[in-house]
């Protein structure tokens, strides 16, 4: 039987301001995590559960927040089981078809709409990169291109500020509960945002932009003069991931497509000063801070060479320290992989709601079943050996063994993590010559195997034994 516990246990202790509305929430979600790719009222599987979740997403006296704040409250109970986590931020566009603007978002097409999310992720800094569930979201919104001014979104007038926001949020939600390593790529490159950050004593790994102004001695300089006398701590071939065409308004400039390959990095450090920027607010005139330069040598003709300036309040005394922080920045994409099991795995996109306010209900609701299908495909890759058992039921093993021995691919009678994966996929209609099985599979797979375990439920119950 399953070592997880149910979905819906992120949400055991929101407060709804009437006890009735948990006791409807709980079994919605784990009806939803059953089937995460399907539409609403085929994942709640009757009239009376269906009308009853479009009256909870569409209560005005319940907000989204009542459910995040609960949620990430349980995400960090999680996270307290080690000594740190990684708090991984970033954005992504989520977008819905229609002609008609839906009520509280904007318009981000011409034939589309909705609202940018800023997520917090906390992950497992043990090197397992294990999801272990949202730890904060911001949805932002834009009444210049067309959201009302009733919108449950947050308007910035600069947006950079919802990093700085989402760090202290996430902050003070833990209260050193955990070592939090706040994570960011170079989009959260603000002096005002490590400034914030070091405040209450968390630390930081924030990949640079800018080749920033420090103070060498009583000189100031470029960082990037600096660097080109530090010393090489670190030489390490690492893979890299494939990385597909960002989507428009998701940072395509910084994130161009690669191939996935091998690469040989030097690793070099140096410690420096930062000199306050003129446009910053911070109070503070300058920041002691760690780099580590990453830099790819042999880079294959027609590729994009690799190169990070990564600043950090985590010490580099060690090769041990220096190889813990690049390893820190390399799960950056276990965000990324997040926002596809949100959108694909549980179709998030595709949600016929007509408000930001049920969409965010929706969001919330949808976010620790993108992390149970994150999670169970982390394992599938990262722990391929682990008993099947230990996440799937055993009539979930059962039924995967009965469906692939009509179609002559036998499956061990204790399967792996791995071989119970590649058997969900291949439900779903995943191709052996893909060599990576994708959210849509997954999805199609989970949504096949549930089906399956429902009819033989009735069946065991109302009929004859299979």
């Amino acid at each position: 039987m399953t070592d997880l516990p149910p979905v819906s246990n992120a949400f055991a202790q929101a407060k709804l301001g009437d006890s009735r509305r948990l006791r409807r929430l709980l079994p919605m979600v784990d009806q939803l995590a059953e089937n995460p790719s399907v539409s609403f009222p085929k994942a709640l599987k009757s009239t009376a559960a269906t009308e009853a979740f479009y009256r909870f997403v569409s209560n005005g006296q319940v907000s989204w927040r009542q459910l995040v704040e609960p949620m990430a409250e349980a995400s960090l109970r999680r996270a307290a089981q080690g000594s740190r986590v990684l708090a991984i931020h970033d954005s992504t566009l989520c977008q819905f078809h229609g002609e008609v603007i839906r009520d509280g978002t904007f318009r981000t097409s011409a034939d589309t709409c909705g609202y940018l999310a800023h997520v917090c992720l906390g992950v497992a800094a043990d090197g397992s990169r294990r999801p272990l569930g949202v730890l904060g979201m911001i949805p932002v919104v834009r009444p210049s291109a067309g959201a009302g001014p009733d919108s449950p979104g947050v308007v910035y007038e600069n947006e950079s500020q919802r990093w700085i926001d989402l760090a202290n949020q996430v902050s003070e939600l833990n209260r050193h509960r955990v070592g939090l390593i706040q994570l960011m790529d170079s989009e959260g490159d603000s002096f005002d945002l490590m400034s914030a950050i070091v405040l209450p004593g968390d630390d930081f790994v924030i990949r640079l932009h800018y080749d920033r102004r420090v103070l060498d001695g009583d000189v100031k300089d470029k960082l990037s003069s600096m660097l080109a006398g530090a010393a090489v701590r670190v030489v390490r071939t690492v893979r890299i991931s494939r990385r597909k065409k960002a989507e428009k308004g998701e940072a395509s400039k910084r994130n161009a497509p690669r191939e996935e390959r091998e690469a040989t990095l030097e690793l070099r450090t140096t410690t420096v000063t930062l000199l306050r920027p003129g446009r910053a607010t911070s109070p503070d005139p300058y920041l002691t801070v760690n780099i580590v330069h990453v830099v790819e040598i042999d880079t294959p003709p027609g590729q994009e060479r690799i190169e990070w300036m990564l600043s950090t309040t985590l010490p580099i005394d060690s090769v041990e320290d220096v190889e813990f922080i690049v390893d820190s920045y390399r799960a950056r994409w276990v965000i990324e992989e997040w926002f596809r099991a949100l959108k694909t795995g549980c179709a998030y996109e595709d949600r016929q709601l007509e408000s930001l306010d049920a969409l965010l209900m929706a969001f919330a609701m949808l976010s620790p079943i993108a992390t149970r299908l994150l999670e169970l495909r982390t394992l599938g890759r990262t722990e391929p050996n682990t008993p099947a058992e230990r996440v799937l039921t055993t009539t979930e093993i059962y039924l995967l063994q009965k469906a692939h021995k009509v179609i002559g691919r036998l499956i061990p009678k204790n399967p792996t993590m791995g071989e119970a994966m590649y058997a969900v996929a291949r439900l779903g209609g995943f191709l052996p010559s893909n060599k990576v099985a994708g959210w849509q599979v997954l999805g199609r797979g989970f949504s096949d195997l549930q089906q399956m375990v429902l009819v033989y439920n009735m069946l065991q119950e109302d009929g004859p034994e299979m």
